[in-house]
């Protein structure tokens, strides 16, 4: 063998050294047991109880076949969520148990029973064998005990994150190679530089709030050295830099869709590349997003990635890239001014800058996939660094749902060192969370997407004090009212709901999105019951309405104590509805039936 072939053995084994046999069978049974539980809530499986021991109940699962069924157990929590042991899953042949689960196997055995298309089941066992990699790959590595993560710093806590709670497919990062793997996912904790291009300013867009203008930008992003640097390049190609802006991108972008999607722009010198800059970045579990190691108050970067990872494609707009600035005055005039939110500390972190660039043929394919149209661009965020007060530190709120591989839970180990009783912990996180949540929909009439992912903690003595908001521009939904409200240059970008839906954006993003989580974690894990939990959640909506009486007439519009509201699915999307298909537009989560509302039934009925 010479030494190009050991170099290339070499390459093999660093992307499956984590592939051994006793790995791959706990991510199997780990992500069937998800996979039951987000099917059951969703549902898409029909299971019949074989018998209740006390709280937990067992089910036996028919497939296609009448030889092969499954068998697992588990305990009802509310808006029907299950609670599973994997230790419970056994798969059944002849009524005989295999002593493996293969989680690939389960969608083969229900293909005619879910009805799940060719094509679809092929993309979705893609996209589920790449989540069992990036699984098997965080168990191999070691995940980290709940007991020291609690004191890690933003950066570690959030690459031990374990993807979206409700995607079944939450890692399936479909275009990447196994090096890519291990270059550019959070859970990898590489750190990376951004790779710059000079853009002629006749086909890239610069957008920014009244505080970053270009110059500014570049000032505190580059410095005068790289600036000049990267202007010396633009030199060599006998161009004038003035003309030019400096983007950064993802150096997957540029070497996977930039340099063949945009060829023609590249010779003839609109798009020229620069070199890398000097600092050192993170990738954030969006993927996407970069925090600056080197300099943490320095901006997030976003960038464009045509990577199909979550349901979506993960490129950047470029009409949302140009109003992007606009919203973040917009909204931060609305809300940081607004005396109830500053005494709760409430805070968003503004999108002041960025770069969108339009690909000249793909932009004339009336109704084309969206992706094609979101192929170059760039925004720059504020750090959640630069809003932090002494004896403050910033996690992701995604961390509460962690557990550890010796079922301990993060959220019970942050409680256990505050020294507050759970229930005195909850209604600080919630007075953090949820209040600010409440008063931006009824005082001001519009809606966001606060998920785990999405909001920032800010802890105090392992207490949630209150909150920092991220990428809420892109998911900014108005009300009726709210849209007549908003400017003019926004109207046709923001996304408005008629009212009759309104509520759903609390009912199932927080409710259902966050709280169904949470409350399990807190039931399961930190020992306090989930009728204590809702409670609690019924407590501070009635609380924030009696501090609020002038607006009694959207409380009635928009009841967040209905007995129940409509069932809002993402897994059935995927399977069923959108399946692979590629369209204009992101797809949309589906309606299927109603979820009884736990906050109004545990709502204390003096209130």
């Amino acid at each position: 063998m010479n030494h190009s072939d050991n170099l290339i053995g070499h390459d093999i084994q660093t992307g499956i050294k984590h592939l051994k046999k006793d790995v791959w069978n706990r991510v199997n049974r780990k992500h069937i047991t998800k996979v039951f539980s987000e099917f059951l809530h969703e549902c898409l499986i029909q299971p019949v109880r074989t018998k209740t021991e006390t709280a937990r109940v067992n089910f036996q699962l028919a497939t296609d076949s009448p030889t092969v069924y499954y068998t697992f157990s588990g305990e009802y929590r509310a808006m029907d969520y299950w609670h599973l042991d994997p230790s419970s899953v056994v798969k059944y042949v002849n009524d005989k148990p295999e002593s493996k689960v293969d989680v690939i196997q389960f969608f083969l055995d229900m293909k005619e029973t879910l009805g799940v298309k060719p094509l679809t089941l092929s993309k979705f066992i893609e996209e589920t064998y790449n989540t069992l990699y990036a699984d098997a790959f965080i168990l191999a590595q070691g995940r980290i005990d709940a007991h020291l993560l609690i004191d890690a710093t933003y950066t570690v806590i959030e690459h031990q994150m374990d993807g979206h709670p409700w995607a079944t497919v939450n890692k399936g990062r479909i275009g990447f190679s196994y090096e890519d793997y291990l270059d550019f996912v959070p859970e990898a904790s590489k750190m990376t530089s951004l790779f710059w291009l000079g853009v002629h300013k006749n086909k890239a867009l610069y957008a920014h709030t009244c505080e970053y203008d270009y110059p500014r930008l570049m000032q505190e992003e580059l410095g005068i050295d790289l600036q000049d640097a990267f202007n010396a390049v633009l030199f060599s190609h006998e161009v004038d830099p003035n003309d030019y802006l400096f983007l950064p991108v993802h150096e997957w972008q540029w070497k996977h869709k930039l340099t063949f999607l945009f060829a023609g722009d590249i010779a003839n010198q609109y798009i020229i590349p620069l070199g890398k800059g000097n600092d050192s970045y993170a990738p954030q579990q969006s993927i996407r997003t970069f925090f600056n190691i080197d300099k943490p108050e320095k901006m997030y970067v976003k960038t464009a990635i045509s990577i199909l990872n979550t349901s979506v494609y993960r490129g950047l707009s470029p009409a949302k890239l140009s109003i992007a600035p606009f919203i973040t005055t917009w909204v931060k005039s609305k809300l940081m001014t607004d005396p109830f939110l500053k005494r709760l500390g409430f805070t968003l972190l503004g999108e002041v800058a960025t770069i969108g660039y339009k690909h000249k043929h793909y932009e004339q394919v009336e109704n084309g996939p969206y992706h094609y149209k979101e192929l170059l661009g760039a925004i720059w965020r504020e750090s959640a660094s630069n809003y932090l007060n002494e004896g403050e530190r910033i996690m992701t709120m995604a961390s509460l749902l962690y557990v550890d591989e010796n079922g301990k839970s993060f959220t019970a180990e942050m409680i256990r060192k505050s020294g507050l009783t759970a229930e005195h912990w909850l209604k600080s996180y919630l007075n953090a969370y949820l209040t600010p949540i409440l008063h931006i929909f009824y005082q001001h009439k519009f809606f966001f997407s606060p998920h785990g992912e999405n909001t920032i903690l800010v802890i105090q003595d392992y207490v949630p004090v209150r909150i920092i908001i991220k990428d809420f521009v892109e998911e900014i939904v108005l009300t009726q009212d709210g849209k007549k409200e908003a400017p003019k240059e926004a109207q046709h970008i923001l996304r408005d709901i008629d009212d009759e839906y309104a509520t759903l954006f609390i009912l199932s993003g927080v409710f259902d999105g966050v709280f169904r989580y949470l409350s399990n974690v807190f039931h399961s894990y930190v020992g306090l019951d989930e009728k204590v939990f809702w409670k609690n959640v019924a407590e501070v909506i009635d609380g924030y309405q009696k501090q609020h009486p002038e607006l009694k007439d959207r409380y009635e519009q928009f009841d967040l104590f209905v007995p129940e509201f409509i069932r809002v699915c993402i897994n059935r999307v995927r399977l069923l509805t959108y399946g692979y298909s590629e369209e204009a537009s992101i797809p949309v989560p589906e309606i299927c039936g109603v979820l009884t509302n736990p906050a109004a039934e545990n709502r204390v009925s003096s209130c």
